[in-house]
């Protein structure tokens, strides 16, 4: 079975159910100004035969409801059982209605998706990448580089672990961009030479001493429920990370067969 799963319509609507019927935890991710920002929110009612479904006003970790204008594009993530769905839909407006159970809220109304996304859970646990394979990776500050502008890294070394959710990036010292955490970067990652590099965006999360002269660079991705031009798209780096895994597995059952000999 394929990580990465696209619905169809009819069963969009049943997850949509589904997730409504559960007031089920969403993450909304938006862009704005150059960079990300990922708000809480639950998915609170669906409306099929209107096409639209609502939420509760996005928040940040201060639980202040940030502002939303008709047209405007977010991207939605929840789980559900053992996989993650994702989708990009718009806002149609802003509305503070009485809902059973919940009293009076501010809700936000969205259109329903063209399609949901499902991937496997097990895409997001982090695979080792051991010491002899060299997979290689640059760092762009700001966000993906731009075709249309002269760009250079900031800095460059190999993946040390990957996953959909992010990737520890194995540097010198000397490589240290001295980032400060929230600080968006563009990611290219040489899967294969010779072969089309992945480039998504990401956020510095942590950073720590592995060895002498050796940095951890710990980085969460972005945006990927939008598929942005120029971008990775979601199908493309759950293959990535598909493949790291079934290498491990390989590793494994091989480390196996020694050992029972």
């Amino acid at each position: 079975m394929s990580v990465e799963e696209t619905l169809e319509s009819k069963s969009d609507a049943a997850v949509l159910d589904w997730a409504a019927e559960r007031k089920v935890p969403a993450t909304i991710s938006i862009k704005s100004d150059q960079n990300w920002s990922v708000f809480k929110s639950h998915i609170l009612r669906h409306d099929e035969e209107s096409g639209v479904f609502q939420i509760s006003c996005p928040s940040g970790d201060g639980e202040v409801p940030i502002e939303t204008a008709p047209g405007q594009q977010l991207g939605i993530s929840f789980r559900r059982g053992h996989k993650k769905c994702m989708f990009t839909t718009s806002v149609v407006m802003r509305r503070r209605e009485n809902l059973p159970n919940l009293g009076e809220v501010e809700t936000v109304v969205l259109r329903c998706p063209d399609r949901i996304r499902e991937v496997q859970r097990r895409a997001y646990q982090r695979v080792t990448v051991p010491p002899e394979t060299f997979i290689a990776i640059k760092l762009w500050e700001g966000g993906a580089p731009s075709s249309h502008e002269p760009s250079w890294p900031i800095c460059s070394g190999r993946v040390g672990n990957a996953s959909v959710g992010g990737v520890l990036i194995d540097v010198r010292e000397d490589q240290n961009p001295r980032l400060t955490i929230g600080d968006l970067v563009g990611v290219e990652i040489t899967a294969s030479p010779g072969k089309p590099p992945l480039i998504v965006e990401a956020q510095y999360r942590h950073c720590a001493i592995t060895a002498p002269g050796r940095l951890s660079l710990g980085f969460q991705f972005v945006g990927l429920e939008h598929e942005l031009p120029g971008r990775a798209s979601l199908c493309e780096l759950t293959g990535f990370v598909r493949g790291l895994q079934r290498d491990a597995g390989r590793r494994d059952r091989s480390a196996g067969s020694i050992r029972a000999k």
